[in-house]
C-alpha cells in the first residue's frame, strides 16, 4: 500500500509491431503526434522503427512534445539513411485550421511553428478509445482548446495559447456516438472520461452534455480525471454530478498556502474546499484531492501541512511530483533539457528540478500521503464510512497498520518467493524522518 513505482509499463502494440502495422497500410506519409516532452524518445523509437520497414516513408511529428522543444526532434537522424533527418517536418503548436501548410514545400527548413498564430478554423471534439476502467470500456474526449489562466506550473498554453476555445457544443455528443460505433458500438455500458480540465469554464453546456450522453447511454459512468477546478464547483453541482454518472471527483487543489499560491498564480479557498468535500462524503461521492510537490519556493513544512491537511478530510490524496517542460516559466533555457534524459519530466522520475526539495523528501512525501489513503481504507468511522473503507485485504496489511500506527514510522509489505507468497512487514528507509515525525505530530 506504501510502495513506490516498481516498473513502468507502456500500454498497446511494441514499436515493432506498430512499425508492422503501419506499413501494411502503405502510406504515402506518417504522421505522429508525441504527447508529452516526457515522451520525446518513444517518438523517436516509433518513427525510427516505420522507416526501418520503409525508409522513403516521409514521417511528420507533432504535439506537446515538438512544441516544447522542437530543436530535440529536428536533430533526429534518420536509422537507416544517417546523412538524412528522421523527420520530415516537425510542427510546434495546434496544427487544426493550418492543414495547407503540410503540402511540400510550405514550410521552411523542415520546421512549422504555429505557437504564435491565431487559429482559422472552428475547433472539433476529439475522441479515442482508452484503457478499461473498472472492467468498463472507456472512452476519453477532448472539447476544448486554450487556457486563459497563467498558472506557473502548467504547460497548457506552450502548444495550445492562452486563449479559451471551445469546439461546438453540438457537437459533443455526436463524437461520442460516432467513436462508440467506430470501436464496435455494441457495449451500450461504457465509461466516458473528459480530458478538460477548464470545462466548468462552460459549465451549463457541460451539464447539458452530461445528460445527452445519458440519454442515449443510460448506463454510463463519467469521470474527469485531468481534475476540475472547485472553485468553479458550487454544492448543488456536486449533487448533479452524482447524478449524471460520476463514480468519483477528481478535484484540484494544487497548493495550498496562499503563498504559494500567490507565486504560482493560482486562484484557491481552502475552506471552500474542505466544504465541497464534506459535501461529496454526504452525496456517496468519492473524492481525490491533487496537489503539487516539488514547486518552486517549496519546503517541507508546507508539504507536510498540506498532506495532513487533505489527512483529516473524507477523501483520498492524490500527489504530483512537480516536473518542468521546456519553455515553461523558469525553464526557457534549451540547455536544461537537450543534455538530459526527457524521461526526468515525468513524476515518477522525482528529479529535483527545482532545488526547493530533495528527490527523497518528495518520495517521502508520496508515502505519506499512500499511508493516509490507506489508513482510511481501514477505517470505518461510526457516523459514516469514508469513500473506499473496505477494511484490510490480508492479515499482512492488518499487521502493517498496527506497525505504523504504533510506532509512527511508516513501514511497507516486502514480497519475496513465488508470486510474492512471503509478504513481511518491514520499515522504510531513505526517508526524510522530520517529514515523517512531522506528520504524525
Amino acid at each position: 500500500p506504501l510502495s513506490w513505482f516498481t516498473a513502468c509499463h507502456r500500454f498497446g502494440p511494441s514499436f515493432s509491431e506498430s512499425a508492422e502495422l503501419i506499413a501494411g497500410e502503405s502510406p504515402d506519409l506518417l504522421f505522429i503526434s508525441s504527447f508529452a516532452w516526457a515522451y520525446a524518445d518513444l517518438s523517436l523509437q516509433l518513427a525510427e522503427a516505420a522507416v526501418r520497414i520503409r525508409p522513403e516513408l516521409p514521417v511528420i511529428i507533432g504535439g506537446h512534445g515538438p512544441s516544447s522543444l522542437p530543436e530535440y526532434f529536428l536533430k533526429a537522424v534518420h536509422p537507416v539513411y544517417p546523412g538524412r533527418p528522421l523527420f520530415s517536418l516537425v510542427v510546434s503548436g495546434e496544427i487544426e485550421g493550418f492543414g495547407e501548410l503540410l503540402r511540400p514545400g510550405k514550410a521552411d527548413n523542415r520546421f512549422l511553428d504555429l505557437r504564435k498564430l491565431n487559429p482559422k478554423c472552428d475547433i472539433k471534439p476529439m475522441a479515442g478509445e482508452s484503457i478499461l476502467r473498472a472492467g468498463r470500456r472507456s472512452i476519453s474526449i477532448t472539447l476544448t482548446r486554450g487556457c486563459p489562466l497563467k498558472c506557473r506550473f502548467c504547460s497548457n498554453h506552450i502548444c495550445h495559447g492562452r486563449d479559451f476555445r471551445s469546439s461546438p457544443p453540438g457537437m459533443w455528443v455526436d463524437e461520442v456516438i460516432r467513436i462508440n460505433e467506430k470501436y464496435g458500438g455494441t457495449p451500450k455500458i461504457f465509461h466516458l472520461n473528459i480530458e478538460d480540465d477548464n470545462i466548468l469554464f462552460m459549465k451549463n453546456d457541460f451539464f447539458c452534455f452530461l445528460d445527452a450522453v445519458r440519454k442515449h447511454y443510460p448506463e454510463v459512468s463519467f469521470s474527469a480525471e485531468n481534475g476540475l477546478d472547485y472553485m468553479m464547483l458550487e454544492e448543488q453541482d456536486i449533487i448533479r454530478l452524482k447524478q449524471s454518472g460520476f463514480t468519483r471527483l477528481n478535484l484540484s487543489l494544487a497548493v495550498l498556502s496562499e503563498d504559494s499560491r500567490n507565486k504560482e498564480h493560482r486562484d484557491g479557498d481552502p475552506e471552500k474546499l474542505e466544504k465541497l468535500i464534506h459535501h461529496c462524503h454526504e452525496a456517496d461521492l468519492p473524492v481525490t484531492t491533487h496537489f503539487i510537490c516539488g514547486l518552486d519556493g517549496d519546503n517541507r513544512e508546507d508539504i507536510v501541512k498540506t498532506l495532513r491537511f487533505l489527512d483529516r478530510l473524507p477523501c483520498q490524496t492524490g500527489i504530483s511530483n512537480f516536473y518542468p517542460v521546456p519553455g515553461l516559466e523558469g525553464f526557457e533555457d534549451a540547455e536544461l533539457f537537450l543534455n538530459r534524459s526527457p524521461s526526468l519530466a515525468l513524476g515518477s522520475s522525482v528529479y529535483p528540478w527545482t532545488g526547493a526539495l530533495s528527490s527523497a523528501q518528495m518520495i517521502t512525501a508520496f508515502r505519506l500521503a499512500r499511508w493516509s489513503n490507506f489508513r482510511k481504507k481501514l477505517l470505518e468511522p461510526k457516523e459514516k464510512p469514508f469513500p473506499g473503507s473496505t477494511g484490510a485485504d490480508s492479515d499482512t496489511e492488518e499487521e502493517l497498520f498496527r506497525k505504523i500506527t504504533g510506532s509512527r514510522r511508516l513501514h511497507t509489505i516486502l514480497k519475496a518467493g513465488k508470486k510474492g507468497s512471503n509478504r513481511t512487514v518491514v520499515p522504510l528507509s531513505h526517508l526524510d524522518e522530520d517529514m515523517v515525525e512531522g506528520f504524525f505530530r
